[in-house]
């Protein structure tokens, strides 16, 4: 079943991660409107700083112990920024996708026999799939241009560019390692570097996660696809190899994940700001009236109700207002 978005148990973390939770506590606002943000910022000049990282170790551990805490305590909320934070230009691409990457297998590792350690190798494993290319990966959402034959050939190296970049920073772990070099690999032996066809379920959850973001994600090029069409076309790709992945990424997002805008029947446009008891019927902020006109209070809307059931995506573009996610959240 998907996490509780009340349940505010503390998580029990990995014993690695109890020398940095301390800091963790005294810097990270809880509140994932601020958390998430400052997480990115933290992993952006991480990652950007590549091989020439200092103190990678525990700044890679603060930034994994901030997203286990704040999504384990508010998993609706921290999808919800992450999925906004895509669209908007003022954050670097590299970053946030890693974050949502990351929080996704958080999210759909419990629903399969994937344990502590391989949880944390998993989740470090999202978080730096893509060290190698951060600088490249953000260049490339807001190029209006076709990639270069150049910046193909970086793509292409880039998951062993990333392993050897990650072991020349003390990485040894080797199922971390693994997963980065495999993320790209695809169970039809048609994925890079090397057109693998035995892949763990690690390997498969990171990759799913990996398109997930990817597809919803919007380029100059092009706006980003509509989250139900990338989730109902996960599951199906997941169903024809066999793979339980598929089926427990839809239960645990649904066909609308937090974070992603809706028309509603009425008329009206809304934020899904919950998952709901069935997969198609998440609970929604109505943010705008049907005649586009901004609504001074927003107003929640059950899309269970058939008055309120959702007649169509919109797209992030569609929006041409900046969302107050702090000032929307307290209406919840």
């Amino acid at each position: 079943m998907p996490l509780d978005p009340h349940d505010s148990t503390p998580q029990e973390l990995p014993a690695a991660l109890e020398p940095v939770l301390h800091d963790v506590r005294l810097q990270l606002d809880p509140d994932p409107v601020e958390a998430m943000p400052a997480l990115r910022r933290r992993l952006a000049a991480l990652l950007l700083e590549g091989a020439q990282a200092h103190d990678f170790a525990r700044r890679l551990a603060f930034i994994e112990a901030g997203l286990r805490l704040t999504l384990h305590h508010r998993p609706d909320d921290s999808v919800l920024v992450l999925v906004q934070m895509l669209s908007d230009r003022q954050y670097g691409y590299c970053a946030t996708h890693a974050l949502l990457a990351a929080s996704s297998c958080l999210l759909v590792a419990p629903l399969l026999p994937i344990e502590e350690p391989q949880r944390g190798a998993l989740l470090r494993a999202a978080l730096t799939m893509n060290i190698a290319l951060a600088e490249l990966q953000d260049l490339l959402a807001t190029q209006a241009q076709q990639t270069t034959a150049h910046q193909r050939e970086k793509i292409t190296a880039h998951p062993n560019d990333s392993v050897a970049m990650l072991r020349a920073l003390g990485v040894s772990d080797a199922d971390w390692l693994r997963w980065v070099q495999d993320h790209h690999e695809a169970p039809d032996g048609s994925g890079y570097p090397s057109q693998k066809t035995e892949l763990d379920l690690g390997q498969q959850l990171l990759r799913l996660s990996d398109l997930f973001v990817a597809r919803i994600s919007p380029r100059s090029t092009r706006r980003g696809m509509w989250p139900q069409v990338v989730v109902g076309n996960l599951y199906l790709e997941a169903e024809a190899s066999a793979s339980p992945l598929g089926a427990c990424f839809v239960k645990q997002f649904g066909m609308y994940p937090p974070g992603t805008l809706v028309r509603l029947k009425t008329g009206e446009t809304a934020l899904v700001v919950r998952r709901g008891a069935k997969v198609n019927t998440p609970l929604t902020l109505a943010i705008t009236g049907p005649d586009g006109m901004l609504l001074s209070i927003p107003v929640k809307r059950d899309t269970q109700l058939p008055l309120y059931a959702i007649k169509a995506p919109v797209a992030p573009e569609e929006l041409r207002i900046r969302l107050d996610l702090a000032r929307l959240l307290k209406r919840v």
